[in-house]
């Protein structure tokens, strides 16, 4: 082993770090093939194992879906950890009230509330 005695530095050997291989696509096997949606989602599953293991738990809960549209969660989009009941309305941090959701999309979901609580203050008070 390379190393410092006086420090403990030391660099890190190849041998210490599991290898994961990649699978290969089957064949010509195409995202676009509506008879191999269910080989791509089940690919798709994989992808989660990249996620941390609190992000990881949340996309399994979610069955690595967007729960609004249903579409993949892994289709390179940046994921944003949702509060389905905001923080500031009481809602925890805990996996009930938390969803995995797309960046774009966590957006139109923050701007429409905004939308709502303008259009409930600009109703007239009969």
């Amino acid at each position: 082993m390379f190393g410092n005695k006086l420090s403990g530095l030391h660099l890190l050997k190849f041998s210490w770090f599991k290898i994961s291989r990649h699978c290969l696509v089957k064949g010509t096997s195409s995202p676009d093939d509506p008879t191999l949606k269910e080989y791509w989602l089940n690919r798709e599953k994989d992808k989660s194992k990249n996620l941390t293991k609190s992000l990881e738990k949340l996309a399994l809960k979610q069955d690595n879906r967007y729960p609004l549209c249903g579409d993949s969660l892994f289709n390179g989009e940046t994921l944003h950890r949702h509060h389905k009941i905001p923080r500031h309305l009481g809602g925890k941090d805990t996996y009930a009230n938390l969803q995995l959701v797309h960046y774009y999309c966590h957006q139109q979901i923050h701007s429409s509330q905004k939308k709502s609580i303008l259009k409930e203050e600009e109703l007239p008070l009969w």
